[in-house]
């Protein structure tokens, strides 16, 4: 009777030592799941996404790499290596592109925020251009802004630049700090 009180008693302990670690194990492992690590939970080398509506091309984007970051508590999308992106606006016959470019760029998913650095260029649909180091596009608001020196050249040969731009995406209701424009007045005669 003793010999078998023993193995029960071993059995028993055996048994809750394996269990013991088992649980253990999975509760590492299940840790880890929930834990937001600093890896992309995808990668997508040479990127070129087309959006359409209607039968329509409304914008290209395209980028060496894009790192999706949708597994982070506050998701996001990363260009690390550039961005390129045409916006197409369509009106009977007639398409005109918008083409924005910059070094690097992140997009924010939740709140639609866009943060374009390094080289940052903007061809609009008349040929006015921007340049700057940085510059945020609140999507939402269809708004622009940025605190880093920028230039403007518009297609009437006017320039802005200034040190910071608050204004809407059509640039007809911009604030610009420390500003020097330089205006191409046409004369009566031509």
């Amino acid at each position: 009777m003793a010999i078998f009180k023993n193995i029960i008693k071993t059995t028993i302990t055996a048994t809750a030592v394996i269990c013991f670690l088992a649980c253990t194990d999975n509760l590492k492992e299940v840790a880890k799941m929930n834990t937001v690590s600093n890896q992309p939970s995808s990668e997508v080398e040479n990127l070129l996404l087309k959006h359409t509506d209607s039968g329509y091309l409304k914008a290209t984007i395209r980028g060496p790499l894009m790192l999706d970051y949708s597994n982070d508590s506050y998701p996001f999308t990363e260009f690390p290596d550039g961005i390129k992106v045409e916006v197409y606006e369509t009106n009977g016959d007639t398409t005109k592109k918008t083409t924005i470019t910059a070094d690097y760029a992140v997009i924010f998913s939740e709140s639609d925020l866009v943060d374009l650095k390094g080289n940052v260029k903007i061809v609009g649909t008349d040929g006015s251009t921007f340049f700057g180091d940085q510059l945020y596009w609140d999507q939402k608001s269809r708004w622009i802004f940025t605190d880093q020196p920028f230039r403007t050249d518009l297609t009437n040969k006017s320039e802005t630049s200034g040190d910071i731009l608050d204004s809407n995406e059509k640039l007809t209701k911009a604030l610009v700090r420390n500003s020097s424009d330089l205006y191409y007045i046409k004369p009566e005669d031509e």
